[in-house]
């Protein structure tokens, strides 16, 4: 993985970790500002280390699960950049153990424009804005699939598409700075960089190089069994199929506020694969398909994220016990 001149103070990330309140961050002494949130991890910046963004991973039980995870995430980073040509922000990976003798992964990124970040730009763009970032995306997508089809069954790589994990500047290349300039560019001189690199799923002759049980970290205790019957395998196997990973990203517009987008996000998906003469193998994309799984998802995540708001007030008020997760406020869905 590139070596970065990040200006990571480990001393003050220390410092910061151990007056961290994870279940409460804006109480923290020193709170951190959140950059946004995934299924199992936030990213945030500190103040104290401007020009970075950190993502806290969910506690290890063992220095020998960090240093498996570090390798693995090492490999995931290759092979999207040098097999698969997906162009990706250096990262550096930091492990300590806090004063409740906790050990703990940040993953530190150079902190990318807010408004350059996909979800950002769907937001206030137009349809021809849309088609140049899903253009991007797709030429990459169909990349990676291409990479799978040649390797498989010795090796599969997934990736989790959503325009939330993108970021992209114009033709000067000059929004992302350096880090752009690195980047993928389209044919209008579009730069895109693909920066969720934090859950490394590949999988080498068919077993899974992570383990997937860090996806059920920070599910209520008595939940944890239901969720690795009924649905891990699931959510991990949709990322290594193109067609739901593409019906995953354009209903995601609903959650971005721009439903107005789907249906002709949907007819340049549908072109591109009847241009690649793939339908056989990717049936094209329904708009009723996208509203049903973005309904069915959302559900999903409503229900799951109620659950662990209701585990942490039981943790924190009733057993005064430390919640170790950063979960999001309200979300608009």
């Amino acid at each position: 993985m590139e070596k970065y001149a990040l200006n990571v103070d480990v001393a003050t990330l220390e410092a910061f970790e151990d007056q961290l309140d994870p279940a409460f961050p804006d109480q923290s002494p020193d709170p951190p500002e959140i950059l946004g949130y995934g299924e199992i991890s936030a990213t945030f910046a500190i103040k104290k280390m401007p020009g970075i963004a950190f993502k806290r991973m969910p506690p290890f039980e063992k220095p020998e699960q960090i240093m498996a995870y570090r390798h693995i995430l090492e490999q995931y980073h290759d092979l999207l950049t040098r097999s698969c040509h997906i162009p990706i922000p250096p990262c550096r990976v930091f492990d300590l153990t806090n004063r409740y003798s906790e050990h703990i992964v940040y993953v530190a990124q150079p902190l990318l424009p807010r408004q350059s970040i996909g979800n950002a730009m769907l937001l206030r763009g137009s349809v021809s804005d849309m088609h140049r970032m899903l253009s991007c995306i797709m030429d990459h997508l169909l990349n990676l699939r291409e990479f799978n089809i040649q390797h498989h069954p010795n090796l599969q790589i997934a990736i989790d598409g959503q325009i939330s994990n993108w970021s992209f500047s114009g033709p000067d290349g000059d929004e992302n700075g350096a880090v752009a300039r690195q980047g993928f560019k389209d044919g209008d001189g579009m730069t895109v960089v693909y920066f969720d690199i934090t859950t490394p799923l590949f999988r080498v002759n068919g077993v899974e190089q992570l383990d997937t049980e860090i996806f059920l970290k920070s599910c209520p205790m008595p939940l944890i069994w239901l969720v690795r019957w009924q649905f891990l395998d699931e959510v991990v196997n949709r990322y290594y199929d193109l067609r739901p990973v593409l019906i995953d990203l354009v209903a995601n517009f609903y959650k971005e506020g721009r439903a107005d987008l789907i249906d002709p996000g949907l007819e340049l998906i549908n072109a591109t694969i009847a241009e690649k003469q793939i339908t056989r193998e990717i049936p094209l994309l329904k708009r009723e398909e996208i509203d049903r799984y973005y309904k069915n998802d959302a559900f999903i995540w409503t229900v799951f994220l109620a659950l662990r708001r209701m585990d942490r007030f039981v943790k924190t008020r009733f057993f005064s016990k430390r919640y170790n997760f950063i979960l999001p406020g309200k979300i608009q869905r």
